[in-house]
């Protein structure tokens, strides 16, 4: 079975979100903020943008007035418009599909999950975990564990593909094989030497 990561590894938002909110707000950069970035608007399955966006602001002590909502809500916006999925990356996946089951495992918002739609891609997966559903994100084992449930098999049975090294020295020390993406051409690569049919 082959896991993928979404952003950076499927395809890309060609903006960064939340470069753009710590510039905007002057968000220090600490070594904390990417993972209370995305503990404030992805691990929920939210009822509105606007809920979203307060949530985020409250997490920063940002004033919540309807300017910074909507600054909010228009820069994910944009981030959904302006996705696009990596040239060569569904070519890729369709050929996978023949051999293999193949998985999936976001650190993404409710809003943004739809580019698996809108890149007409979502059925290529058997299996797919999005941290909005299961109120975890990576590299958190139990998003693993839950992953590799539902298709009823072992970590070592599996290959986790993540653009975040981190996210893949975590993968490895639960038993799962990783690869770091950088490139459709080098994942390739990659996945040859571990004897991949493609």
């Amino acid at each position: 079975m082959i896991i993928f990561d979404l952003w950076e590894t499927l395809g890309t938002k060609n903006i960064s979100i939340s470069k753009s909110l710590q510039d905007k707000f002057g968000i220090e950069k600490t070594s904390d903020f990417m993972h209370l970035y995305e503990t404030s608007i992805q691990l929920k399955e939210w009822k509105s943008e606007k809920e979203m966006a307060q949530n985020f602001l409250k997490e920063f002590k940002i004033e919540r007035n309807e300017e910074n909502i909507k600054y909010v809500i228009n820069l994910l916006r944009q981030g959904i418009e302006k996705a696009t999925i990596f040239s060569g990356m569904k070519d890729l996946l369709l050929k996978l599909k023949e051999n293999y089951k193949l998985g999936f495992i976001s650190n993404t918002t409710v809003f943004e999950s739809v580019v698996l739609d809108n890149w007409d891609i979502r059925n290529i997966f058997d299996v797919v975990s999005f941290s909005w559903e299961l109120g975890l994100k990576k590299p958190n084992k139990e998003i693993f564990d839950i992953t590799l449930e539902k298709f009823n098999i072992n970590p070592e049975e599996a290959i986790f593909i993540d653009d975040g090294e981190n996210n893949i020295k975590k993968a490895i020390e639960y038993g799962l094989s990783g690869i770091v993406f950088k490139s459709v051409e080098q994942l390739k690569n990659e996945l040859k030497k571990l004897n991949i049919k493609i």
